[in-house]
């Protein structure tokens, strides 16, 4: 597991001003490589990863060593923008009525992230009936050194290229390309800045590390005293440093920067699978708690009356600044109340996280089981909720990933459509199932708490595959594949209604008292 960890910068003025100086001048390098990058994606060419400072198409005060660093950056931010690019592609495709012969274009399209070549040329193999079936090049390659299989390559039509296009359009309107001109983080490899342990007792022992970087005043570096940080000294034990350091401009309450943080980046050993301990499903929101499991128990309760609180001042400030004709992001005190609730939702995930992942003896959970991330925020404001939101999910993908490294607790994602409204007992979907935290089924009689109940349904899809549809028409697609199912386990018969059509589920119950 690769973890940045925070240090406190100890400089003088000095030092901290020739830090901050470096952040001008590799934002307008950054955005000029993303500018240049982006339109060379746009007219079809390959992502490009270095560039020397002679033959960069712009003038940059930075050094060779300084502009690597730079180029690190963009090619990683704009290669994590193109596999999300290519996920959002993937399920428009998915969701789509196209044939399946071109979905399978389409997708092959898309993972090479071509959406826009001008031409490509695909393989396939020729099977034993005469029909081209989908190969990689890999393995085109070897039937035709084994010569077992004939292989064919066609160039991709202009409408299928037309159509990438088109759908990585699409796609774009949810996943925005990277705008690196205004980033608060510099990722530097260890050429630029590197860090040494600290051997001497400086300030009684409150340095830890010194952290070499190399400034816009070339040969004259700095020298930055890191103040001790006890949880990564405990993990330095087993740690490796990863040749990259983060500075971080920190800001005032006013918004301005006021001094240098700096984050040293290692990699610590992923702990083992865990053998033993049970499953445990959990459903997330922010309605009546942040957690509930499928034991029944509700994880978070205090939070959301901590966020209630805080949208009670969030949202009067928020129209007050509006009606005066005040940008919100120009407003120090509304900045500072957004990172105040991004930070507290932060922490109480991380938090609860952590506290199941420590449960042991016959409570040990082994297995995490959730649903696809769905973060809700009922009674809170429509503002809350978007900042809820933001924050919860990025948070959460984070954490369940770090819990099955530092745990080694395995996490599972199951679709999210109808688990709130799904019997948890008898598997009956209605709408009216559930009114706000009173989970009632109308055909089996099953009360219980609602969020409880959606995390028992959310366990239950662990062994019994739901499709993860993802057109406009998933609710629709899923509630008739629930009623199916339903209906083939009580042995109803099988009709065209669904739950949640009027009518439907009043005929389904009293078709179960006739019997």
């Amino acid at each position: 597991m690769i973890g940045a960890y925070y240090h406190k910068s100890l400089a003088n003025v000095d030092k901290t001003t020739a830090l901050m100086n470096l952040f001008p001048a590799f934002r307008s390098t950054l955005g000029e490589l993303c500018s240049i990058t982006r339109r060379e994606l746009l007219s079809g060419d390959e992502l490009i990863h270095w560039r020397t400072k002679e033959t960069s198409a712009f003038q940059t005060v930075l050094s060779a060593r300084q502009l690597k660093s730079v180029q690190n950056m963009t090619y990683a931010a704009i290669s994590s923008w193109r596999e999300n690019l290519a996920d959002k592609v993937r399920k428009l495709i998915t969701g789509s009525d196209l044939p399946d012969e071109r979905k399978t274009v389409l997708y092959r399209i898309n993972a090479r992230h071509a959406w826009w070549s001008k031409d490509i040329v695909m393989p396939w193999i020729i099977d034993e009936n005469g029909e081209l079936v989908y190969c990689t090049e890999k393995d085109a390659q070897i039937a035709e050194n084994t010569g077992n299989r004939a292989v064919k390559r066609l160039a991709v039509s202009a409408e299928d290229l037309s159509m990438a296009r088109t759908l990585a359009k699409q796609a774009q309107k949810h996943c925005r390309f990277p705008n690196l001109r205004k980033v608060d983080t510099l990722i530097v490899d260890s050429i630029v800045a590197k860090p040494t342990k600290g051997e001497k007792a400086f300030w009684n022992g409150r340095i830890g590390w010194w952290v070499k970087v190399a400034t816009l005043n070339k040969r004259h570096p700095v020298n930055v005293p890191l103040e001790v940080n006890p949880y990564f000294e405990r993990k330095f034990q087993t740690a490796t440093l990863q040749g990259v350091v983060q500075l971080t401009l920190v800001r005032d309450s006013h918004g301005q920067p006021s001094n240098i943080a700096i984050s040293l980046v290692a990699k610590t050993p992923d702990a083992e699978t865990r053998s033993s301990g049970k499953e445990l499903a959990i459903d997330f929101g922010v309605r009546h708690a942040l957690f509930a499991t499928n034991e029944g128990q509700l994880l978070g309760q205090k939070m959301t009356l901590r966020l209630a609180e805080l949208d009670a001042i969030l949202t009067p400030y928020t129209a007050k600044l509006q009606k005066a004709g005040i940008s919100l992001k120009s407003d120090p005190y509304y900045r500072q109340l957004q990172k105040r609730i991004r930070d507290y939702v932060t922490n109480e995930i991380g938090r609860l996280l952590n506290r199941i992942a420590a449960r042991d003896g016959e409570m040990a959970v082994a297995a995490l089981v959730v649903e696809k991330l769905d973060f809700r925020g009922g009674g809170l404001s429509r503002q809350m909720n978007r900042l809820v939101t933001r924050a919860g999910r990025g948070v959460l993908k984070a954490r369940l990933a770090a819990i099955t490294a530092k745990y080694g607790i395995a996490v599972t994602g199951v679709p999210s459509p109808w688990t709130s409204c799904e019997c948890s007992g008898c598997t009956y979907t209605h709408k009216l199932n559930r009114k706000g935290v009173n989970f009632h089924c109308r055909f089996c009689g099953l009360k219980l708490h609602a969020d409880v109940n959606a995390a028992r349904v959310i366990l239950s899809r662990r062994s019994r595959q739901t499709p993860d549809r993802t057109d406009p028409r998933t609710r629709k697609y899923t509630l008739q594949l629930l009623d199916r199912r339903h209906r083939q386990r009580w042995n109803l018969p099988v009709e065209e209604a669904v739950p949640g059509v009027a009518g439907a589920g009043g005929q389904l119950v009293a078709r179960l008292a006739e019997r």
